[in-house]
């Protein structure tokens, strides 16, 4: 943990800054991964909990703005690559996805997109679910609130909640169509190697389920929403992999998608895009539109695959190629 000491100019009184904002740290890494000389640069955290980069030359403190040179430079470079930051991987795991629902991928029955999700199986979205809640509630604790916006528009208490939801009429329908056997002249069912008296379903299994399901609405931040769902996800019953999966989900997983692919294409690769009245955008203005056409279409995810195939036909990117390139 890096430390800085300096003295107050009026009265000699000696002062210690130690340097722990992650958001701020990470923009000092990136100047160093830039070649920028980054050996009197420090974090701070202001008084409203914000974090910013702060340098020191000739023992005098300065705050280094957004418009600052050095960021400048940067920004006139490009984005610097951060795999972690970024998410790369999104783009890599889509354009298979695409590759897999094209005629020419060579499968012998091209799969549609909502058909490659699902062939991942029911119990996927709830892994997925709880790695992103937990991964927004960090984002939040370290106040990184671009990152937690873009993936919070996506997975959030609304999502949880309508798959939680879902998944109890999903277990009442799949509870209804067991076959009832008898013990002692009781009637119980079995189901996922568990025996559940059927007079007990309700008590011993749904209402835990209700419960659960009430913590998530009234969770009002990132930390006890993520707690809430990983605690609904321990109470369930698991379901068969070819279980379909919640709708609102599936939705929720094409607009993140295509969403984090299309700004690495931009970000990344030098890929134009083209505005709703034919006009090719500038790299930011282009992150602009991206962003405005994920809040219009942060209930209706699936809209904004056809605006990534629309930015591959406009780039002329040919995905079975583009793989090909990535595996040799």
């Amino acid at each position: 943990m890096k430390q800085l000491k300096f003295e107050c100019p009026e009265c000699g009184t000696e002062f210690t800054i130690t340097a722990n904002q992650p958001k701020a740290k990470e923009r000092i890494e990136a100047l160093k991964k830039a070649g920028i000389d980054v050996s009197n640069l420090f974090a701070m955290q202001g008084a409203d909990g914000s974090d910013f980069v702060a340098s020191v030359q000739n023992g005098v403190i300065s705050i280094l703005e957004d418009n600052d040179a050095i960021f400048q430079n940067i920004t006139h470079q490009g984005t610097i690559p951060n795999r972690h930051l970024f998410r790369r991987w999104v783009m890599a795991q889509m354009f298979r996805m695409i590759y897999i629902t094209t005629p020419s991928s060579g499968y012998r029955k091209p799969m549609g997109f909502t058909e490659v999700i699902r062939s991942m199986g029911y119990e996927y979205q709830w892994k997925m679910l709880i790695n992103e809640l937990y991964a927004q509630y960090k984002m939040s604790s370290y106040s990184d609130s671009d990152n937690f916006r873009d993936r919070n528009r996506w997975f959030n208490k609304e999502v949880a909640l309508d798959m939680a939801n879902d998944y109890v009429k999903k277990l009442n329908k799949r509870f209804e169509g067991l076959k009832q056997r008898k013990c002692k002249g009781i009637p119980y069912k079995r189901i996922c190697g568990k025996n559940i008296f059927v007079e007990d379903f309700d008590a011993k299994v749904l209402r835990p389920l209700y419960r659960a399901i009430f913590e998530m609405q009234n969770a009002f931040d990132p930390h006890s929403l993520w707690k809430a769902v990983k605690k609904f996800n321990g109470l369930r019953i698991k379901m068969p992999h070819d279980t379909i999966q919640s709708a609102v989900w599936i939705d929720a997983y094409k607009g993140s998608g295509a969403f984090f692919t299309m700004q690495n294409m931009i970000r990344f690769h030098n890929c134009f895009v083209v505005n709703d009245f034919g006009k090719q955008l500038s790299k930011n203005n282009a992150l602009s539109f991206l962003n405005k056409k994920a809040e219009e279409y942060k209930k209706e995810g699936w809209r904004l695959i056809g605006v990534l195939k629309k930015m591959l036909d406009d780039n002329n990117i040919d995905v079975a190629n583009k793989i090909r390139e990535w595996r040799k």
